[in-house]
């Protein structure tokens, strides 16, 4: 299970450090992506590995923006729980959940290595603010399927899910939110979003 984390983590990172990119096609955003974090961790490893405040503000500062946390916030809890809560609410799930993101995924930065990284050719879906763009990951024990589900936005895409294998990063958090929420409340969850390390 923490191999497993760590590598959504990581594949979190790849699509989301993007700097200037020109290209506006959700599977030119993520190839363009790659080569361009490669070149921000070798420049910056050695302050990455040890200075968990300058990971964090570049967490914060260039993959936080490439997330649509909305729509992630939206996903996770479900319609139901969305709708029926208070605008302060939501606005505190959305701060408490992308909180959540930066602690949990922040030291997956530090592995990246864009040579593992295959993109498969891509296909436009019927929407054209909604792609998926499908790649693998290159293990040592074979191929590891990832999909990436992206949103256009303003002109700029944004991820919001990646599928690992068959298993959605959103749909693992929506199912372990549902069952707080059912037991303690919203206002519970939140609180113990914002606890956490």
């Amino acid at each position: 299970m923490k191999i497993f984390k760590h590598i959504i983590g990581f594949l979190l990172i790849i699509p989301l450090l993007t700097f200037g990119s020109t290209d506006t096609t959700p599977d030119g955003f993520l190839r363009d992506s790659v080569k361009e974090v490669s070149l921000f961790i070798n420049e910056n490893k050695e302050q990455l590995d040890k200075d968990d405040t300058f990971l964090r503000d570049k967490m914060n500062q260039i993959v936080i923006p490439k997330l649509n946390i909305l729509l992630m916030s939206k996903i996770v809890l479900g319609k139901k729980n969305w709708v029926s809560s208070s605008s302060d609410q939501k606005k505190q799930f959305q701060e408490a959940f992308k909180g959540l993101m930066v602690r949990t995924y922040m030291k997956s930065l530090t592995t990246f290595d864009g040579e593992k990284m295959q993109f498969l050719p891509y296909k436009p879906g019927k929407r054209a603010d909604v792609a998926k763009v499908k790649s693998v990951y290159l293990l040592s024990e074979g191929e590891l399927p990832v999909n990436y589900r992206l949103k256009l936005n303003d002109a700029k895409w944004r991820v919001f899910d990646i599928i690992i294998d068959g298993v959605s990063l959103l749909k693992n958090y929506r199912s372990d939110f549902r069952d707080h929420i059912e037991r303690d409340g919203i206002d519970s969850l939140i609180s113990e979003l914002k606890a956490k390390k």
